[in-house]
């Protein structure tokens, strides 16, 4: 009785202490650690480990002389001893996980997997002490028993000390964090990280759909990661629209006439036809004859206006590359591509890029070019092909 009531002092007493302690401890990040610590219950799971350490002192007190050391006195050990390291595990193993999610809060995402394999260590040394104790043997031969075993040991945990290995190159490399995007084609994940583990990454993929990439497979396996184009804030798009060669030709004063009433293009029409002028004086070229003098081109001044466009476009991100140019051509028509950076907001993104290339559609026959789709679609054939 007298026992009994010691531990129900003792743990009141170390409940007071833990409560004192905390209010006169004032430190603004202090109290948010605390918050993590009270919703695993730390400090409850701490209070339990009193009662068993209490009976192991008090134990000879309980029990007369005679009895120390008989069958029932051992057996209370080991009971005792027992319910010891069932709440020493159960601390420890809460005790990580608010670890880990402190220091996930101040942004190191890979850390979920040191904290479960911490969690596997501190349950196999429990149970070396339990089964230790259970036997009456050293832990330290019980570890030797052990240690026959260990391929067996090593083949059974394969996967989890492959993916060990695994989350702290991933952690040391910052080569992944929960909220990153990525794209691993061979097991089908597009989406974003919403768990690292040890043995596993989460990937939600944008369907929804979840996909379970071993952990050990991020290091030795290619992926793409898009946390760059997050942190930059400027996602690339690069797309081209085919051109019909047959539609490209030399401009008329008729033509140039008509394109100098565009806004964008009125100054780069003059300095282009004063630039051409000296250069063809310069040389006495005949310029009567077309491909004797440098002449201005519907294709040229379609790229002339694609560029000014581009930079006056309040989407686009001029601190970044942009630019327009001609690939080679195909059988397809010519490329025309628009390389520029806009904002990394997905349904923005798809917007803004449609609406320029929208604009580009609808304008291009301005320019007296047109669009290559397929050769039955030219006006000139669609004609032919009605009349007969």
């Amino acid at each position: 009785l007298v026992v009994l009531l010691i531990v129900y002092f003792a743990e009141r007493l170390f409940r007071f202490l833990l409560k004192g302690l905390f209010k006169r401890i004032k430190l603004h990040n202090f109290e948010q650690k605390t918050e993590y610590l009270k919703k695993h219950n730390i400090f409850k799971k701490a209070e339990r480990m009193i009662a068993p350490i209490c009976f192991l002192l008090l134990i000879n007190y309980i029990f007369p002389e005679s009895e120390i050391g008989s069958w029932l006195y051992l057996a209370t050990i080991k009971i005792i001893m027992l319910y010891l390291y069932v709440v020493v595990w159960n601390f420890l193993m809460s005790f990580a996980s608010a670890i880990d999610e402190m220091i996930t809060a101040k942004g190191h995402k890979a850390i979920r997997g040191f904290t479960q394999i911490t969690q596997i260590f501190i349950s196999l040394i429990i149970l070396i002490l339990i089964i230790s104790m259970l036997l009456d043997k050293s832990p330290f031969n019980v570890l030797a028993g052990l240690g026959a075993s260990a391929a067996v040991m090593m083949f059974v945990f394969k996967d989890t000390l492959l993916g060990f290995v695994a989350s702290v190159q991933l952690s040391l490399n910052d080569m992944l964090q929960i909220g990153d995007w990525i794209t691993m084609p061979k097991y089908g994940a597009d989406g974003v990280v919403i768990e690292i583990g040890l043995t596993a990454v989460k990937v939600r993929n944008w369907d929804n759909t979840i996909t379970n990439i071993p952990t050990y497979n991020l290091v030795s396996d290619s992926y793409q990661n898009w946390r760059g184009m997050n942190d930059s804030g400027g996602r690339r798009v690069m797309r081209s629209i085919s051109i019909d060669m047959q539609s490209i030709k030399f401009c008329t004063e008729d033509m140039l006439l008509k394109f100098e009433k565009i806004s964008l293009l009125k100054d780069y029409i003059e300095q282009k036809k004063e630039e051409f002028r000296i250069y063809n004086a310069s040389q006495n070229i005949d310029a009567t004859v077309a491909v004797n003098a440098r002449r201005l081109t519907n294709i040229g001044i379609f790229r002339a206006y694609l560029e000014r466009y581009l930079e006056n476009n309040p989407n686009i991100i001029l601190s970044m590359t942009h630019f327009v140019r001609q690939k080679q051509p195909t059988e397809k028509g010519l490329p025309i591509e628009l390389y520029f950076f806009t904002t990394t907001e997905w349904i923005a993104y798809e917007n803004i890029q449609s609406d320029i290339f929208d604009h580009i559609i609808a304008t291009i026959a301005q320019f007296e070019l047109r669009i290559f789709q397929d050769e039955s679609d030219a006006p000139e054939q669609l004609l032919q092909k009605n009349a007969n």
